[in-house]
């Protein structure tokens, strides 16, 4: 019977709880912006994670390592036209500031690993000290939000209603297309359980494959970076 792994599971809690609540506030904070304050009327434009969670999507971001959150309402008659041309643009710039927001969380998250660990080593600490325990689990929970971040970026991104990637591919469409890519929707929730259930494996090795370039563009530029100064003030 295979062991849980209580600490893995608190700290995935703890990273779904935030990086799910900054998505749908960077969305409710976008469409905001563009003009739109149904979110903020239903208090919605908030980091308070107990407005944006939803019981189905956490659980299955804590089984498979990817979900979502409760939508953020959003009018696109309310958009200001001096703002964005058309109502599609306009969700399109709001779908893409989850995922970007995501992809924030992750380069941050690998930003503080890179400090933190830029300080260990001018202050030679090392693996025996009394804080050992402690920095192994801080890098666990940054490891963490860096890797889940990603993928919650790239799930986000599926051109599936009501998943971001459709309105980003929406928005891109002729209008006849996107009537009928759009008709869809009454049928999403199947095919995200669908995916999750029988496909998981095939999603994940997609999402695995497309966080390839990411992880390079986010990562290696900072680790890059630190390695220089490591040489220049440690030697």
């Amino acid at each position: 019977m295979p062991r849980i792994n209580i600490q893995q599971i608190l700290i995935r809690i703890l990273v779904l709880t935030l990086s799910l609540s900054t998505h749908e506030y960077a969305h409710a904070r976008m469409a905001y912006h563009l003009g739109d304050d149904t979110a903020e009327r239903q208090g919605r434009l908030t980091l308070n994670p107990t407005k944006h969670l939803d019981p189905l999507g956490a659980l299955a971001f804590v089984i498979a390592g990817f979900g979502w959150a409760r939508p953020v309402p959003v009018n696109p008659a309310r958009f200001n036209r001096t703002k964005v041309k058309t109502m599609r643009r306009g969700m399109m710039y709001v779908a893409l500031a989850g995922p970007v927001s995501n992809l924030i969380i992750a380069f941050i998250a690998n930003l503080i690993y890179q400090i933190i660990r830029f300080i260990l080593i001018a202050l030679k600490v090392t693996a025996n000290t009394g804080f050992a325990g402690m920095i192994d689990i801080l890098f666990l929970i940054l490891a963490t939000f860096y890797a889940s971040n990603i993928s919650l970026a790239l799930f986000n991104m599926l051109p599936i209603p009501p998943l971001d990637g459709s309105r980003v591919l929406g928005g891109f469409l002729s209008d006849r297309a996107y009537h009928k890519y759009m008709s869809i929707q009454q049928y999403s929730m199947l095919i995200l359980f669908a995916l999750i259930i029988f496909g998981g494996g095939i999603v994940g090795r997609i999402i695995g494959y497309a966080a390839i370039p990411i992880d390079y563009i986010l990562r290696v530029p900072v680790e890059s970076l630190f390695k220089a100064l490591s040489k220049a003030v440690i030697g």
